[in-house]
């Protein structure tokens, strides 16, 4: 079985295999105060954050199920995304024709208070079935 994902492009592209989820994790937060990265293992931020907050993603290779959940309630939030390509997987750096590596989410979000937690979950589309899930907390 193959699937295939299309996703909006500055240029036209032909459709490929999605390749398989296999890992997600939250990378960045900022907001009208703060800017910081986020480490693998680390769950809480290192600053406060006032104002709208903005949730960095990344998702290597592509899911068929998002959901990011503030507080444990699921949330729509605005949200833009761009392809990962090429061993260096940078954001927006895909070329015609070259294979997508995973997919970076941006999420915009109200203003949040101190001690909010944010869990972002996808699954993957191939066999077999897996979830992958992070979560920050603000500080």
């Amino acid at each position: 079985m193959t699937l295939s994902v299309l996703l909006p492009y500055p240029f036209p592209v032909s459709a490929q295999a999605a390749p398989p989820l296999i890992g997600l994790t939250i990378t960045g937060v900022s907001s009208a105060t703060q800017a910081e990265r986020i480490g693998p293992d680390q769950a809480v931020t290192a600053r406060r954050h006032d104002g709208p907050v903005t949730i960095v993603v990344r998702e290597t290779g592509i899911g068929r199920a998002r959901v990011l959940r503030v507080d444990g309630v699921v949330t729509q939030a605005p949200a833009s995304q761009r392809l990962l390509c090429g061993a260096a997987v940078v954001a927006g750096a895909c070329r015609p024709g070259e294979p997508a590596t995973g997919i970076e989410l941006t999420y915009h979000l109200a203003p949040l208070p101190s001690g909010t937690r944010i869990t972002v979950q996808d699954s993957a589309m191939t066999a077999p079935a897996r979830t992958f899930t992070a979560e920050i907390t603000l500080l």
